[in-house]
């Protein structure tokens, strides 16, 4: 482990992950919103953007797969051609196990912040001088990022893939897609103690 930095195990990731993110398969039960490769390519792409903001993080931290969820929605009246039809979205996310304390909490954000406007994504949402601190951003090809704060200092973050019309003659349940992180359960309680990030001042 190097001074500052989180440790690992099976499970827990410090940084870029000991092997690659597996895009989770659709069980064949689930109603069909897109077709299979459609999907896994949009989860794929969430998968990128969740390393590619951890990388900017330093010191590392550590995490683990969080859920994978898929949805359809509508589209709200007047937002454009396909208005009215069902699309399909895609969510992945990364619960941080590293221990976070109050003191640092408002850090990480701003880390965060910095390296997506680098990016060019546009931030939607800032809240980093609140108690449970947390931001939102959406970048050119619509996918949405999200980082969250829990009570007991639980992080998580999601993307969540733009939605895609659904094909002709596919059936499927409309409804809203979250936001990231909403809905999907409690993050994971943070165990890993970090110099950096688990200091108390």
């Amino acid at each position: 482990m190097q001074p500052g930095g989180a440790e690992a195990n099976v499970e827990i990731h410090a940084g870029r992950p000991v092997r690659p993110l597996r895009t989770a398969p659709v069980p064949a039960a689930e109603p069909v919103h897109g077709g299979q490769a459609e999907r896994a390519e949009a989860a794929a792409r969430c998968d990128r953007l969740l390393r590619d903001t951890l990388d900017a993080v330093r010191p590392e931290l550590a995490w683990r797969q969080g859920p994978t969820r898929t949805g359809t929605r509508l589209l709200a009246p007047g937002s454009g051609p396909a208005d009215g039809a069902v699309h399909w979205y895609v969510a992945r996310s990364l619960d941080i196990v590293t221990v976070i304390s109050p003191a640092r909490r408002p850090e990480l954000p701003g880390m965060v912040a910095t390296a997506w406007q680098r990016r060019g994504w546009r931030l939607t949402s800032v809240n980093a001088g609140r108690p449970l601190p947390g931001l939102a951003a959406v970048t050119p090809d619509g996918y949405r990022l999200g980082l969250e704060f829990g009570p007991l200092g639980q992080a998580r973050l999601t993307a969540v893939s733009p939605g895609t019309a659904a094909r002709p003659g596919w059936s499927a349940e409309a409804g809203s897609a979250p936001l990231p992180g909403a809905g999907a359960g409690t993050a994971a309680l943070p165990r890993i103690r970090c110099a950096f990030w688990s200091a108390l001042g």
